[in-house]
């Protein structure tokens, strides 16, 4: 598989061709292997995309030099199964696949290690032989995400001023949703309309 990340305009893009991830939306879905990483949110030399725990591991998926990378904790042996393992965007199960899908390189016979976010902020790890059938994945909790699930839960009013200071601007507005664009990248948020709360973010390519 190929895969190469290419940052412009303050944005990184890690385009690449394997096998699970974004999902379709209103507009044009990321391609894939493809997904924007926001760099006036996060400037540290080693970013973490995404942490989570479950019942037996630990993971983190974070970006580095231009490259992805998996660790995975063993809670029960107290050994890293995974650590700083190069890893891809797999692309998405089905059309209506929402699930963002992190993976492990790894040969053939070799164990993968999937870990997965929702646009909802649920996460869950899947861990399977190479291309093998399906393993029922361990529930995450505690995660913590990089933009634009970080604001997950947030004020919608507070979230549109903090976008909108970095040069995002509301297209569309409605009763429980909003959509930013800003360059060629739109920004989808569902927002609960008693709570005001963010309770769902999509990001997508125009073009």
């Amino acid at each position: 598989m190929m895969r190469i990340s290419v940052c412009t305009l303050g944005a990184c893009l890690l385009l690449g061709t394997s096998s699970a991830t974004v999902a379709a939306t209103t507009v044009h879905p990321l391609p894939m292997g493809e997904i924007f990483h926001d760099t006036l949110l996060a400037q540290s030399d080693r970013q973490t995309l995404l942490q989570f725990e479950t019942q037996h591991y630990m993971v983190r998926v974070y970006e580095w030099q231009g490259g992805l990378y998996l660790n995975v904790y063993n809670k029960e042996t107290g050994f890293t199964d995974q650590k700083g393992v190069p890893a891809y965007i797999d692309d998405p199960r089905s059309r209506d696949d929402d699930w963002l899908t992190y993976v492990n390189v790894s040969e053939e016979g070799d164990l993968e290690y999937l870990a997965r976010l929702h646009p909802s902020g649920e996460t869950e790890l899947e861990i399977r032989v190479s291309d093998g059938s399906p393993a029922r994945p361990e529930v995450g909790f505690d995660a913590s995400y990089s933009f634009p699930y970080s604001y997950l839960g947030k004020d919608i009013d507070v979230t549109l001023t903090e976008l909108e200071e970095i040069g995002w601007v509301v297209d569309d507005t409605r009763r429980n949703r909003v959509e930013l664009t800003r360059e060629q990248l739109a920004l989808n948020l569902r927002f609960d309309p008693r709570t005001r709360l963010v309770t769902n973010t999509q990001l997508s390519s125009l073009s």
